[in-house]
């Protein structure tokens, strides 16, 4: 697939600020902007808005809580709201979503907002450490100044609990490698526009529902938003269906998107897939993220928890419904020379995450290639610079200078996902 995923989004569990194991070391620590010492405003607007995306579409009182899973889409359990949880422990790993309640001993009372607000946005925890990647930062990362700073205000509001959790433990190469990663965010980010796809758009990206509803591990890329996710949650498994207005995906109505997020499929729907919490928003915002989705290229992959498993020729995995699906391989609308396809290889640069794609002429066919040489997908041209491949992420195209020759790489995500061509030689961006 094109989109290198450096955070390793596996499934729909977070961790923020839990102290690993072992004091970071000089090579672990991320480059960080300096906290500011001055609290949030606290307004009542401030507080509802908070409220109302941590307990919905951010869903962070279903990692930071124990939940009841006894009950319809386990909701978190009363009376611990907010005060953490061990979301898995092996002998070598740990995952901790820590107590955020204001407890000033065991909890967040003695962190500055910025510290919170640095942790959500930016993975860097209060002592500067970088966080564990299963904590949302890189979604996080595009809520607005005014709404980080309400999720603060809100969790300030929460019921102090003293609970003592164990710190997370990470492989001290993997925290190396996060770390370097890790960018302070110094520009300002306003809020989403007020139209419903502005609006859509910035719930599915802030929710990361790619995340979850994308097959990341498979050996085979069924298509960004298409399912075929192995979550795991203790002995609990699930794998997250298509979620693209394809005939296997979801096409759904107003109502029936409405209605489908409000009962998690009349409680049918794993508890996996956090529709307790997603219930909580309006009609007008479920629809917006209805019309978000529907605006994704379509994937085709049925997928299944209801049904025995089956093999999957569309992601090479064994889940419900995996025999009702074929390979749908992209037909060529146009032909192009030589030259042409030598005009748009090379190398490109993401501009949001830094990782760089390959783009190749092979026996007279152009290629995205991976790190290693049977780690490849056709790009079937569509037109002279759009292209679909069977197995790639996203369908994309690419924009050329003036002399003809390619300067982006562009994935037709639901905002487009830009790659800069470099020159390979230097790691600098191309001056053509």
């Amino acid at each position: 697939m094109i989109r290198t995923v450096l955070l390793g989004l596996l499934f729909a569990f977070a961790c923020v600020g839990a102290a690993d194991a072992a004091s970071p070391k000089t090579d672990d620590k991320p480059a960080a902007r300096a906290l500011s010492p001055k609290p949030f405003e606290r307004t009542p607007e401030r507080i509802a808005r908070g409220r109302y995306l941590a307990e919905g579409v951010l869903q962070c009182l279903i990692c930071h809580s124990e939940r009841d899973w006894d009950q319809p889409g386990a909701p978190p359990k009363a009376g611990m709201i907010g005060a953490g949880q061990i979301l898995s422990d092996a002998p070598d790993h740990r995952l901790v979503a820590p107590n955020l309640t204001p407890d000033p001993e065991t909890g967040s009372g003695r962190w500055p907002d910025d510290a919170l607000a640095r942790a959500i946005r930016e993975g860097v925890g209060h002592d500067g450490r970088a966080l564990h990647p299963q904590m949302w930062y890189g979604a996080f990362r595009r809520l607005s100044d005014n709404d980080v700073a309400s999720v603060v205000v809100y969790l300030r509001t929460l019921a102090p609990v003293h609970r003592e959790l164990p710190a997370t433990q990470m492989d001290p190469e993997k925290r190396a490698r996060v770390a370097k990663r890790l960018k302070p965010l110094t520009a300002p980010v306003p809020d989403a526009g007020a139209g419903p796809l502005e609006r859509g758009r910035y719930f599915v990206r802030v929710a990361d529902c790619q995340g979850c509803h994308t097959s990341w591990y498979s050996k085979r890329q069924p298509g960004l938003y298409g399912g075929g996710n192995l979550i795991e949650r203790g002995e609990r498994k699930a794998f997250s269906t298509n979620i693209t207005a394809d005939p296997s995906g979801v096409m759904a109505d107003r109502a029936g998107f409405i209605s489908l997020m409000r009962s998690g499929k009349n409680g049918s729907l794993s508890p996996l897939m956090p529709w307790v919490v997603f219930r909580n928003l309006n009609d007008d915002d479920h629809d917006a993220i209805r019309l978000a989705l529907a605006g994704l290229p379509p994937v085709s992959h049925y997928v299944s928890n209801a049904l025995a498993p089956t093999h999957c020729p569309v992601c090479l995995q064994e889940h419900g419904l995996g025999d009702a699906n074929r390979i749908l391989e992209p037909v060529a609308k146009v032909k192009l020379d030589a030259a042409q396809l030598q005009a748009l290889a090379g190398s490109y640069r993401a501009r949001e995450d830094g990782a760089i794609q390959a783009i190749r002429v092979i026996d007279g066919k152009l290629y995205e290639v991976g790190e290693q040489d049977d780690e490849r997908v056709e790009l079937v041209a569509q037109t002279p610079t759009s292209f679909k491949g069977s197995g790639l992420l996203l369908p994309v195209h690419f924009e050329l200078d003036t002399s003809g020759r390619a300067a982006r790489l562009v994935e037709d995500d639901i905002e487009p996902y830009v790659y800069d061509r470099i020159d390979a030689a230097n790691g600098k961006l191309s001056k053509h």
